[in-house]
């Protein structure tokens, strides 16, 4: 203790309870004598609060001490309220506020500060002769505070994500239709202008032609993304290799990066992990997108894969296990904290920042999204000057992936009108170029708006159709409860179900038929078709 009670007149200690009690007690106390300038009493709780030595903490200034010790963030406040109680117009103040000990560390405290008045002759007030310090420690009331707050964050985010999510899935299926459209019927023109007798001003079109639909192809792709980051794009997850996926891109991605990149590879992992292959994919292009366009000239990107093993757990890495690790790297500008801390907010862009660079703000939000869906772990090392490396560890695969078979050649059509296929399409548009393909086929159509139309035309017919192609998105009668209907009634049709979006996942469709994704050309229809069927397409 910082002084000793007077003796009584037994000779034992005075008040030896109160001494106890304040020596013993959790809250921080001291006492300071502002004649001597100086505290003439402080606890363990102080000293320890202090992170300083009683005999150091005693022979020190106090008020030179609490300014540095009060973190700067809270000093201002603080020389306020004290300003207002050595006028006299306070008795005391509270302050929650940050200690930063010696050692550097930060200690939270709730202070309160009692001011100890004295009279002097003629004084119209008293006058601060000293004051006494309770320090309670809220540190862990303050951690709880910050994890309500991170939690009440993540549920605001998640539930903008459901939000968007749903505007993304209205948006993309009306979309969808039409790009569904755009698309094949640009195909169609294509296939037109590449006949020997087709009109000689085609060629000349061309371009105009391959305008529209390298448009076409890229609002599928951000259709895609939005669906990706929503949650609501169909996934189909499966065991496959991470370096032959990163090997199968390899001359995408120099087509796309452009000539001027240097785009190193070393994809030295074996290992197989269990995700939608599609999906990852657009990982690594988004991935790689986004290291390009932090690159200056002589900008450099490197790709890689690797197999990982953890048996210990470690600050901001994965848990123990075994994993596969892709790493895209690059010596562009880098990020800097404040940056670093919003990269994957969705819609957050720094290419707007710089002229001729423009971006969506979803890349690296889906990359998120993505990785989350399939357990993997992201870990970022960025520095202003020094470049970004992202890295994503996959878990391990147990099982090997199984070796998917292409679809055997074609080597004819059907014959006219051997094949009966039901189309049921509430957009006009889609549903007319759907029956007007499959008729080129030589396939025996019939068509419905909805469900409901489409349960009729079947009942009607004395004869089954052999597949029937279905909107998931249909007023009325929806896609699943058509399937199950269908089965349910013993006619058990093959079915081929087309959509940008579903509220049911593959698992779900799978024991009734099969899935293409709008938007989808001719080409692409005509092979599922076939594909739903069992024949051999070419």
């Amino acid at each position: 203790m910082s002084s000793r009670p007077a003796e009584g007149g037994d000779g034992a200690p005075a008040l030896d309870w109160l001494d106890a009690l304040v020596e013993t007690s959790p809250t921080a106390i001291g006492v300071i004598s502002v004649h001597q300038n100086r505290y003439v009493r402080a606890n363990a709780a102080m000293v320890e609060l202090y992170g300083m030595s009683l005999e150091e903490l005693l022979a020190a200034d106090p008020f030179t001490l609490a300014v540095r010790l009060t973190h700067p963030d809270d000093l201002d406040a603080e020389q306020s309220l004290f300003a207002d109680l050595v006028a006299g117009t306070r008795r005391y103040y509270r302050i929650e506020k940050r200690y930063v000990r010696r050692d550097g560390t930060v200690r939270w405290g709730l202070l309160t500060f009692s001011g100890l008045f004295g009279h002097a002759e003629g004084a119209t007030r008293g006058i601060l002769v000293g004051a006494v310090l309770n320090v309670v420690d809220i540190g862990e009331r303050k951690t709880l505070e910050e994890t309500l707050r991170r939690r009440d964050a993540e549920l605001r985010h998640a539930q903008k994500v459901d939000a968007l999510g749903r505007l993304a899935a209205g948006v993309a299926h009306d979309f969808n239709n039409l790009l569904t459209v755009i698309t094949g019927h640009g195909e169609v023109l294509r296939q037109q202008m590449s006949r020997p007798d087709a009109d000689p001003s085609a060629p000349e079109l061309g371009d105009d032609l391959a305008a529209i639909l390298s448009a076409a192809e890229r609002a599928a792709g951000l259709t895609a993304q939005l669906l990706a980051y929503g949650r609501r794009e169909l996934s189909a997850p499966r065991t496959f290799v991470l370096s032959q996926l990163a090997a199968t891109l390899q001359h995408l991605l120099r087509r796309t990066l452009g000539s001027d990149v240097e785009i190193e590879q070393a994809l030295d992992a074996a290992g197989a992990i269990f995700a939608d292959q599609g999906q990852v994919g657009q990982v690594i292009m988004n991935l790689m997108l986004n290291a390009r366009d932090a690159l200056g000239e002589g900008g450099r990107i490197r790709l890689e894969t690797r197999d990982v093993v953890i048996r210990d757990a470690t600050s901001g890495g994965p848990g123990p296990g075994e994993w596969v690790a892709l790493i895209v790297s690059d010596n562009g500008h880098g990020m800097s904290p404040d940056v670093k801390a919003r990269m994957f907010e969705p819609f957050f862009t720094t290419r707007a920042d710089r002229p001729g660079v423009q971006g969506t703000g979803l890349g690296l939000a889906t990359v998120q999204r993505i990785a989350s869906d399939a357990g993997a772990h992201i870990a970022v090392e960025s520095a202003p000057g020094r470049g970004t490396t992202m890295s994503l560890f996959f878990p391990k695969a147990e099982e090997a992936p199984l070796d998917v078979e292409s679809l055997p050649a074609r080597r004819g059509g059907p014959m006219p009108l051997s094949r009966r296929v039901l189309v049921i399409e509430d957009e006009p548009q889609v549903r007319t170029l759907v029956g007007t393909v499959l008729l080129g086929a030589h396939y025996w159509v019939s068509v419905a708006r909805d469900g409901i139309e489409g349960m009729a035309a079947i009942e009607s017919e004395a004869e089954p159709y052999d597949l029937v192609v279905t909107d998931l998105m249909m007023p009325r009668i929806g896609e699943l409860a058509l399937a199950r209907r269908l089965h349910e009634s013993g006619g058990k049709p093959r079915m081929l179900f087309i959509s940008g979006y579903a509220h049911d996942a593959p698992a779900e469709l799978a024991p009734y038929g099969k899935l293409l994704s709008k938007p989808f050309t001719p080409a692409q229809l005509l092979a599922a078709v076939a594909d739903a069927l069992g024949e051999e397409v070419s």
